[in-house]
């Protein structure tokens, strides 16, 4: 299953303005493009027919602390998650309704945290599952009706006040560099010269052939998806434009080479690119939707 066509058109969190990263000592890695994912893979159970609502951040061991990534309310405490893990729902101060999935059942009780419990930004919540190995995010408006997340099923749009926390994510780590949504990606190939049309226009076939002709530039496949290693071969080229900070950058040779996927396109790409570092940060564009398929938020 593809990802829901809808995805782009959900708002962005905004939220505080330097949430803090809620798995301190975990390298943060997540998936760029997590939401909107179809799951699972080779579902035939209309049960389990729906999109990912959510983002993973992944790479937690077991017993990984979890803290509150900005000031607010706990508004659910040890919900019933997947693989017999548990959830904490957070209502913010700045008006977003945060779920943090994947922790171990009565783990919050080290930390003394109670329902309706005020808590700060940094303050510790509780502990991953190890089997589970990440933390799932989603985000929504805290309106006055929101008591728990939302399932987006397949053929419907969004839930009502779904909120793509992908930029949100990205500050937790002071960096935003992720081409997230069709407009960045249409200035990008723009920048990059293979792409003339107006940038604000929806991700259509003139994309798909501006994409083709950037991914046959760069030396990948070009299959006209945007996966990790397209995103990794743009980035590239787009910080080769940048003009040098100083004579060392500029006798620093040739930047790294990008990673080639002979025979395999992008769609299939996460099997064989863990990711990048980013200004100094690990941000992995770890799985596709067929990997978040097996976990049953």
């Amino acid at each position: 299953m593809a990802r829901s066509p809808d995805w782009d058109s959900i708002p962005m969190a905004v939220g505080a303005d330097k949430p803090a990263w809620p798995l301190p000592g975990v390298t943060p890695k997540f998936a760029t493009w997590s939401l909107g994912g179809g799951r699972p893979f080779g579902c035939k159970d209309s049960a389990c027919e729906r999109w990912h609502a959510g983002v993973d951040l992944t790479g937690a061991p077991e017993g990984a602390l979890v803290i509150a990534p900005e000031d607010g309310m706990i508004a659910g405490l040890d919900k019933g998650w997947t693989e017999g893990t548990r959830a904490v729902f957070l209502r913010t101060d700045t008006g977003l309704f945060l779920v943090l999935g994947g922790m171990i059942a009565g783990s919050h009780k080290e930390f003394q945290v109670v329902h309706g419990q005020r808590v700060k930004k940094g303050d510790k919540l509780a502990r991953i599952q190890g089997s589970y190995g990440m933390l799932h995010l989603e985000a929504y408006v805290a309106d006055k009706t929101r008591t728990t997340n939302s399932r987006w099923w397949t053929g419907d749009p969004p839930p009502a006040g779904l909120l793509n926390p992908l930029s949100y994510i990205e500050r937790m780590v002071g960096d935003s560099a992720s081409l997230l949504q069709t407009r960045q990606r249409l200035e990008a190939l723009a920048a990059l010269g293979h792409y003339t049309g107006d940038v604000s226009a929806p991700w259509g076939s003139a994309a798909i052939d501006a994409l083709k002709k950037a991914q046959t530039a760069l030396g990948i496949v070009a299959d006209g998806k945007w996966g990790p290693i397209t995103e990794d071969a743009i980035q590239t080229a787009l910080k080769a434009q940048l003009p040098c900070d100083s004579l060392e950058d500029c006798d620093a040779g040739p930047a790294p080479s990008v990673p080639k996927a002979s025979g395999t396109t992008d769609a299939l790409a996460p099997l064989r690119l863990v990711g990048a570092v980013v200004a100094g940060v690990a941000v992995a564009s770890l799985a596709a939707a067929t990997l978040y398929s097996f976990r049953k938020h």
